[in-house]
């Protein structure tokens, strides 16, 4: 897909509205900027329409939260060849559907079905998790399966073609064929430590289904979407055919368009939910308002208060709290094959937004769309861009770094490093890639993702070893080619 082509598909599907007091906002549309900026250039802004192109992302849709209110919705790009994105476009809100399950289970708490604080294994009726050394004197409980704590394995899934004989929960559960992944076990002594876990949602889906005796999407229907009036939100997997010609078709991690459309998502509690950034927006409201003890709330005050309560790797229930000492609020990331999606909300402000998108690689696009919503909306938490400076490129610098590499520890893994007219670009084997920017003569950075590539000898013609790493843990790259 190139430049010309997303940048003609931009359209918007809402006009944007004015605040309260009737005085525009800047457009955060044309005003993104990286993750780093270059000194310098600390007054450069990106218009999305080129972000997008930069990251092959088809297309974008976006909901803003503002005093409880939503304020914006648009959308913008292609949700599938010839067929503009607009508001209602549906996609695949991956690990979002977390939120949406962690309600659902505490409403189930509110009416006497569940305890956050007992262990599940006796209520689990269609399915027994295995005994494990690692349980004794421990129990799993609702709490930690939803905040990820519960000691339980499989970090996701892997999704299946449309068509393929799909497995039951029990089939996902147990590992066993058409399953695509390992069986769900006990890895870790539950409450010791935080792992993210789409596997402790598979036994929370299991586990709201025997204490109710309903399927997971009459359920979520009951419990959290017809509450809400949430007219868009399917936990539909495969997609009802009907809905299909309203669904945004994936990119894969290359950005071309993935075979099939979409993967499906037999995982219902985990990552199974079809919706939109509106209907998201309305549940990220109803929450905030449970938070602050008003009207127009799904779950109690107590509950809502247990909901954000920080325990270990800053995770409430169902969501992500930040670091401590933030300003309060909850978010989190959704990633299934070909579709990513964020959202943060700030409940004692009732500001927020959700981004969705139909690329693999969207993550680094949709963090650029939230920083910029944020600064539009004097959001809290707000910091200084990270300022970095860049020194000119050269042929040396160049020929230092091009080639292609793999990871000492993990020789599966490759990228390359190539020199295009725009300057130095990384991309892992068969991924959308990132600009690199030279910081001295035997160091890279980019200015997409904070990205750090150091020679080992920053004074080799060609380097034979690199590190490489995002601000945290490095590994060893080795050449491979030139």
């Amino acid at each position: 897909m190139t430049s010309l082509r997303v940048a003609a598909t931009i359209m918007v599907a809402s006009a944007q509205l004015t605040s309260a007091a009737g005085a525009t906002r800047p457009d955060f549309a044309d005003n993104l900027r990286r993750a780093i900026t270059v000194s310098g250039q600390e007054n450069v802004r990106f218009r999305l329409a080129d972000r997008m192109a930069h990251y092959l992302v088809p297309a974008v849709s976006v909901a803003i939260i503002q005093d409880c209110r939503i304020v914006e919705l648009r959308a913008f790009g292609t949700a599938a060849p010839g067929r503009p994105a607009n508001s209602r476009t549906l996609f695949q809100a991956g690990s979002l559907s977390k939120t949406f399950t962690a309600v659902a289970a505490l409403r189930l708490v509110e009416q006497g079905r569940l305890s956050l604080d007992v262990d599940v294994r006796p209520l689990l009726t269609s399915w027994r998790l295995p005994d494990s050394p690692l349980l004794e004197g421990r129990t799993v409980t609702l709490r930690g399966l939803l905040s990820h704590t519960a000691g339980i394995n499989q970090e996701g899934g892997n999704g299946y073609v449309r068509g393929a004989r799909l497995p039951s929960l029990r089939e996902i559960l147990d590992g066993s064929p058409p399953a695509n992944t390992d069986p769900i076990r006990v890895i870790a002594a539950p409450g010791t430590a935080w792992h993210y876990s789409g596997g402790g949602y598979y036994i929370t889906q299991a586990l709201m289904q025997d204490v109710s005796s309903s399927d997971f999407p009459q359920l979520m229907a009951r419990l959290v979407i017809r509450p809400l009036g949430l007219r868009d939100s399917h936990f539909s997997q495969p997609l009802d055919r009907r809905l299909e010609p309203r669904a945004a078709t994936a990119a894969g991690p290359d950005g071309t368009p993935l075979a099939g459309g979409w993967r499906v998502n037999p995982e219902l509690a985990a990552g199974g939910l079809w919706t939109t950034p509106g209907d998201i927006a309305r549940l990220l409201i109803a929450i905030a308002r449970s938070v602050r003890g008003e009207r127009g709330g799904i779950l109690t005050r107590q509950l809502a208060a247990q909901f954000m309560t920080r325990g270990p790797g800053n995770w409430g229930l169902g969501v992500d709290l930040g670091r401590l000492g933030s300003a309060p609020h909850f978010g989190h990331t959704g990633h299934n094959i070909g579709f990513v999606s964020e959202y943060v909300m700030y409940p004692d402000s009732c500001q927020g937004a959700v981004v969705m998108t139909n690329a693999d690689q969207g993550g680094w696009l949709a963090s650029e769309i939230l920083s910029a919503i944020g600064e539009a909306y004097g959001w809290p938490n707000r910091t200084p861009p990270v300022v970095q400076a860049a020194i000119p490129l050269t042929d040396r610098i160049s020929q230092r770094f091009v080639g292609t590499w793999r990871l000492r520890d993990f020789p599966a893994e490759r990228f390359s490093i190539s020199r295009r007219a725009s300057g130095l670009y990384w991309a892992r084997v068969g991924y959308v890639g990132r600009d690199l920017l030279p910081e001295a003569e035997g160091q890279l950075f980019s200015p997409d993702s904070r990205m750090i590539l150091e020679a080992a000898d920053p004074t080799a013609e060609r380097a034979a070893t690199l590190s490489l790493s995002f601000g945290s843990g490095r590994n060893v790259a080795e050449r491979i080619a030139d």
